[in-house]
Order: structure tokens, then sequence, then C-alpha cells
């Protein structure tokens, strides 16, 4: 498993991960999503973005939206 964390100028945070660390990081927010509410969105975009991920090609090095 190997990430790569980059903070940028305008405080956002760049994420390269391999499919382990994604698939774990993923993980954990839909479990701590269960746990509280201010996580909950952040879950549905994930859970929707992997459904519409699996029907359509991966593009590497596409930015999240």
């Amino acid at each position: 498993m190997q990430a790569a964390i980059r903070n940028m100028t305008d405080g956002s945070v760049a994420l390269k991960l391999d499919a382990d660390a994604a698939r774990a990081i993923f993980a954990s927010v839909l479990f701590a999503a269960r746990f509280h509410e201010g996580i909950s969105p952040l879950a549905r975009i994930a859970k929707e973005e992997l459904e519409r991920g699996a029907k359509k090609p991966v593009r590497r090095g596409e930015s999240c939206q």
C-alpha cells in the first residue's frame, strides 16, 4: 500500500493512492459516516462516484470533482 500526500498553497490536499490505499481510505470514510452526520455527504459522494466509476473505464491522472 502506497500513498503520497501533498499540501497545496490554497489549503487543499492532493492524494496519490494505489488501489489498496484508496480502498482503505474509502472504507474508513464509509465506516466513520455511520457515526458522524458531518461525514455523511462525503460518504454519499464517494459511494456514488465508486458506483459510477464501475460503469466507465478508469482514466489515470484525472482530478476528483
